[in-house]
């Protein structure tokens, strides 16, 4: 009697201590994502006298101009001519990247993007992205992530993921731009995702460049005046 009292005090003390089972539940997040990027934004001399809609660049720069700084900004690319004098008949949208290290919050991006298109006469048929470098790495992500914002895409010597390109508009237009004495960002990084997008049937064109090195790169593609040609003629309304 005395040792079955015992077994069964000592069973129910198991039970006592014994751990709870394990489990998952599902739950729903309530964070927001903060946009809250840095950036420079370029209006046409003729913008405000005019009530027209105008075409829309994005512009990615290169790594050394991120942080929280948007003085660095206007050191290279786009934001370089336009503080050197030149016009565009077109917005330009220039973002910081946050970060120092590491590639762009392209969510956070495209969430600002938003605010500039609702807040100003952009025609959504004609939004542009040109990337540089760590840029160009943002420009391949934001045109598989957001494949209906672009109606035309510029990276500059960058790569990306080629398994996600068949996600990106079929009525957008790329034109890659590399050099072959690149020795940061291979061409091959490229050529690799031009030859993806010619096999998905898309509109791409690839330049590569002689003796052209990473440094280089960004201004030979910049200066070439038929890239903003053959830029401004794209259009997803005309597709």
């Amino acid at each position: 009697m005395f040792r079955s009292l015992l077994s069964v005090i000592a069973l129910a003390s198991i039970a006592l201590w014994s751990p709870a089972q394990a489990g998952q539940v599902a739950l729903t997040s309530n964070a927001t994502i903060k946009s809250d990027l840095n950036y420079l934004l370029y209006t046409p001399s003729d913008y405000e006298s005019s009530g027209k809609t105008y075409p829309l660049v994005v512009w990615l720069h290169g790594g050394d101009q991120g942080g929280s700084d948007i003085e660095k900004v206007r050191r290279s690319g786009l934001p370089k001519l336009i503080e050197g004098g030149k016009e565009f008949p077109f917005l330009v949208f220039s973002p910081q990247n946050p970060s120092e290290e590491l590639l762009y919050p392209i969510e956070k991006v495209d969430a600002a993007l938003e605010e500039i298109i609702t807040s100003h006469r952009v025609d959504r048929s004609r939004i542009y992205m040109i990337g540089y470098s760590r840029g160009a790495f943002g420009a391949w992500a934001l045109a598989e992530q957001f494949p209906q914002r672009f109606a035309a895409v510029v990276p500059i010597a960058g790569g990306g993921n080629r398994h996600y390109l068949s996600r990106t508009n079929e009525k957008a237009a790329f034109w890659v731009f590399h050099g072959t004495d690149d020795d940061v960002i291979p061409l091959s990084d490229s050529v690799v995702l031009y030859e993806r997008l010619k096999a998905l049937k898309r509109d791409v064109r690839l330049s590569v460049l002689e003796g052209i090195d990473h440094s280089a790169i960004e201004a030979a593609a910049l200066n070439d005046g038929k890239l903003w040609d053959w830029l401004l003629n794209q259009s997803l309304a005309a597709k």
